[in-house]
């Protein structure tokens, strides 16, 4: 109001001071003052509307573009990064690395063995096409020496090539070779990730450790520390005319031309939602271990016959696994125990010296248990035993006396995160009297 007022008196002023020289006839009337000034108020507050409406549209205009800029920025740095959708370099995404170990055994049974072994080199070469799709793959040599002399123990062996695609969030499915989903180490089998030089003997010959094959494998998280794998593959292939090849391990096919007559199938359920502890249970079904009997030859498989020479197929088997794995603190300790249920018609192979034969190989077991304490990040030792029997349903001919038991105590001295010596002493009691006693030293690494 005050200014309303000023303004009047300024107006009213201003046509006393016109009116003064040009005359007291065209002095306005005050009615006509009072009309001038309401016409003045009105224009003001026109303006006042329009400079109010400039001033927001200038505000917002300035919110928009400082939104619109830092988009860009986001969209810039989505763009560089070397896992988005592909449009990053090709060396960004591809990623070289490995492991390997070298062993020196020196153990006595009725004979002395002293040997020096770069027992297996692996080279990692992986690649991220985009944050959904990814390629694995390794590639080993065993023994360091491959030729066709006998002497030349060695092998170059595909551990994994495999394409891996997350279809949903928490859920992935993978198609190629892989390592089955079963057991503590058949994954993750690097030296610096385990005590003792060698691997544990139930990883070996009752899980086929590494058992690798070809199939589609999916995956995913269930919530509350659950996670399942299911997994339908290659089966084994067991043959009765070449030494041990009835033995689980000797009937792995590698995916190596591998024959899908009978199919394997894998589901295993985990749990790690307490800190420190895996819980895992895997059941692993074999439609036909003898690939519907099949022989072969062009591959050297000779299929799997009786003493008369008759054709034995149709042999399905269960391999059951359970494990843990729980550290606190410095203490640590794994467990695992695995069998297999196998056709009972297995007890009627042998081939024609009975040199090979399955008596009682339709039940193998084997278990182990390790506790071991790390004083600091550099040293760590560990305790194991084992027992193992291949031969467990009959105790006749070869199969009496087929259980081992065996104990070693060692150290881990890791130089680097990822680089470990070894060192274990081992002592064995074999029912057959073969008792493997000596010690072990190892070094390996993981890059």
């Amino acid at each position: 109001m005050r200014s309303k007022r000023q303004l009047f008196v300024l107006i009213a002023s201003l046509c006393v001071f016109s009116g003064s020289s040009r005359g007291a006839e065209n002095e306005p009337s005050m009615a006509e003052l009072w009309e001038m000034v309401q016409q003045q108020q009105a224009q003001i507050e026109e303006l006042r509307q329009q400079l109010q409406v400039t001033r927001s549209v200038t505000q917002t205009v300035e919110i928009q573009t400082l939104e619109n800029s830092e988009r860009i920025e986001a969209v810039g740095e989505v763009l560089d990064a070397p896992t988005s959708t592909g449009r990053g370099s090709w060396a960004d995404r591809t990623t070289i690395g490995g492991y390997g170990e070298m062993l020196y055994n020196d153990e006595t049974s009725n004979s002395s063995t002293r040997e020096l072994d770069i027992q297996r080199f692996v080279i990692f070469l992986n690649h991220q096409f985009s944050d959904s799709l990814r390629f694995n793959s390794e590639l080993e040599v065993e023994h360091s020496f491959i030729s066709d002399d006998a002497r030349a123990p060695g092998a170059v062996e595909l551990e994994q090539a495999y394409l891996e695609w997350d279809y949903t969030r928490n859920h992935s499915v993978l198609a190629g070779m892989h390592l089955v989903p079963i057991g503590i180490m058949n994954e993750t089998h690097e030296p610096n990730t385990f005590y003792g030089v060698e691997r544990n003997r139930i990883e070996s010959r009752i899980i086929p450790t590494t058992y690798r094959v070809n199939g589609v494998k999916f995956a995913g998280q269930l919530g509350r520390g659950f996670s399942y794998d299911l997994d339908i593959h290659e089966g084994l292939f067991f043959e009765s005319g070449h030494g041990g090849e009835l033995a689980i391990r000797d009937s792995r096919q590698s995916g190596a031309r591998a024959e899908m007559d009978g199919l394997g199938y894998t589901g295993r359920l985990r749990y790690t939602g307490m800190q420190g502890l895996e819980l895992g249970l895997t059941l692993h079904y074999q439609s036909d271990m003898t690939q519907d009997a099949s022989t072969r030859g062009n591959t050297g498989r000779d299929g799997v016959f009786d003493s008369f020479g008759n054709s034995v197929d149709d042999l399905d088997g269960l391999l059951t696994e359970a494990h843990i794995v729980y550290q606190s603190g410095p203490w640590g300790l794994r467990a695992l125990w695995a069998e297999w249920d196998i056709d009972n018609s297995i007890e009627s192979v042998a081939n024609n010296d009975f040199s090979n034969n399955g008596l009682g190989r339709e039940s193998q077991y084997g278990y182990y248990i390790e506790p071991s304490y790390r004083f600091n990040s550099d040293f760590g030792v560990f305790y194991r035993f084992e027992r193992t029997n291949e031969r467990a349903a009959s105790n006749v001919l070869a199969a009496n006396d087929s259980a081992t038991s065996r104990s070693l105590v060692g150290a881990n001295y890791w130089l680097a995160d990822n680089v470990v010596l070894k060192m274990d002493y081992q002592f064995e009691d074999d029912d057959k009297d073969r008792d493997l006693d000596g010690f072990n030293v190892g070094i390996g690494w993981q890059f």
